[in-house]
């Protein structure tokens, strides 16, 4: 019986190793499922874009709705919820949206109208904070399956709005003449929010001993930094044309007068988060006020 050397065999054994070497570079690389047919699951994306209000008493999110899918499939939103901070709060809002299907790979504006007032009954508000999710459940449409449900949803995080407070501090006559008065109605200006307001554009009147006395309007920003107050001063002018001139001696010599003050202002929030809305923000303060003379 032939006996290899131990070279013969360390030979015999680098030619296996690289005949194995050789074959396993040549066979086929492994493909992933995806590489062989990419994926075409629908899916959406839902995006809160800003807010708008006159009243902040009721919000209107905004979204924006898109649906991916297969070429004529169509969209049709089937459910919708909505949380706060985790909880259910449905209840204190109502969802614009479209009734039928749509096109998908189409954008969709949905607007979701937030009543802060049932809010607040309910314990969710006010709050120095919100995160509304709005969660919506789609159906996918296609000629060839039963319909395949999706789901998306997006949270508008914001800071809540509160009004700010008016309240009387005094009523002077700066000067009277023969047919005019000025008066100024000194008024505090408290901010709740712990961020700046900006009220302007004024519109008020001032009503003493139950008869209108003046109107007048203010274009003036009046700043006020957050959880702070201000003193506000507003003018206006009482023509005697046509009224008799003991009224304007009554006045001039008035002590104190049963006032009342109304008006509206617009106020910006000052926050640089570019969707806090602007809105409007009224008042009316009576009472029993000492008239100064200045």
């Amino acid at each position: 019986m032939k006996r290899f050397t131990c070279f013969q065999i360390l030979i015999v054994f680098v030619l296996l190793f690289m005949a194995c070497f050789f074959t396993a570079c040549k066979s086929k690389p492994v493909v992933s499922e995806a590489e062989i047919a990419p994926s075409t699951s629908p899916y959406a994306t839902l995006t809160f874009t800003g807010i708008q209000t006159d009243d902040i008493e009721h919000l209107k999110l905004i979204y924006s709705l898109e649906a991916k899918a297969q070429s004529g499939n169509r969209v049709k939103i089937e459910s919708w919820r909505v949380e706060i901070d985790g909880q259910d709060a449905s209840f204190a809002f109502s969802l614009n949206y479209p009734k039928n299907d749509f096109a998908a790979d189409s954008r969709v504006p949905l607007v979701l109208n937030m009543d802060i007032d049932t809010l607040t009954k309910k314990g969710f508000a006010p709050k120095d904070d919100y995160a509304v999710t709005l969660i919506t459940e789609l159906d996918v449409i296609s000629d060839q399956v039963s319909p395949e449900k999706i789901v998306a949803r997006d949270t508008a995080s914001f800071p809540g709005l509160r009004e700010p407070s008016f309240s009387i501090i005094s009523i002077a006559i700066l000067k009277a003449e023969l047919i005019n008065t000025r008066f100024r109605v000194s008024m505090r200006i408290d901010n709740p929010n712990p961020f700046p307001l900006e009220l302007s554009n004024f519109i008020y009147e001032l009503y003493g001993n139950g008869r209108l006395w003046a109107d007048a309007t203010e274009k003036k920003v009046f700043v006020v930094e957050g959880r702070s107050s201000i003193q506000g001063d507003l003018f206006l002018v009482m023509n005697f044309i046509n009224m008799e001139r003991r009224l304007l001696d009554q006045i001039i010599n008035l002590v104190s007068v049963n006032y009342r003050f109304t008006g509206k202002a617009h106020v910006s929030t000052g926050v640089d988060i570019g969707y806090l809305p602007k809105f409007s923000t009224g008042f009316d303060l009576s009472g029993y006020s000492e008239v100064l003379e200045k």
